[in-house]
């Protein structure tokens, strides 16, 4: 099966998403080291990037999953520069036509609007592949909880410990939108 998503999302003249490749390695490296703490908040990954070579394996993994269908990530660029992912988590559920939406962003591009629109702008680019979309934000990010909000997904629950950040289990609020 030939799994095909948009490579570059236009949302406007500062902000397109690309699908990630080597070229964002750097530039998502340096937004994670110099961020770390802000980011280890929210999620689990960053104990496990510590290098460049870190976020070029990383790269490399999310080209395979996307070649593969299993998962697709896209650079936040901001006037070219990556200050942020977007994606389709794994495992894409193309039989049921559901993604799972995941994002970070660099704190200093934060409260702009950037993942509103890229959450819209995914959406708009995937919906005549996909007919639900899955967001799931730890109660105590209110920027991710918002995001949902205004994007117009759904609450549909709670899930209980659902995610690990560092040595703790948080809930989940989980949204839905359907096309």
């Amino acid at each position: 099966m030939m799994y095909k998503l948009p490579q570059q999302i236009v949302i406007n003249n500062e902000i397109v998403l690309e699908k990630i490749n080597d070229r964002h390695s750097e530039a998502i490296f340096t937004q994670i080291d110099r961020h770390r703490d802000y980011l280890s908040q929210f999620v689990h990954w960053t104990r496990f990037t510590h290098k460049l070579e870190d976020s070029q394996n990383f790269v490399k993994l999310c080209e395979t999953e996307a070649e593969s269908g299993e998962s697709f990530v896209w650079a936040i660029c901001w006037q070219g520069k990556a200050v942020g992912t977007i994606s389709f988590n794994k495992p894409i559920d193309w039989k049921n036509r559901t993604a799972h939406i995941g994002y970070w962003l660099s704190p200093e591009m934060q409260g702009q609007g950037i993942v509103t629109q890229a959450v819209n702008a995914i959406i708009n680019a995937t919906q005549d592949q996909f007919t639900h979309y899955i967001l799931r934000c730890a109660l105590h990010n209110s920027r991710s909880n918002a995001v949902a909000q205004r994007c117009g997904f759904v609450f549909v629950e709670v899930q209980e410990n659902a995610e690990k950040i560092g040595d703790n289990l948080y809930s989940q609020n989980v949204y839905q939108k359907a096309i």
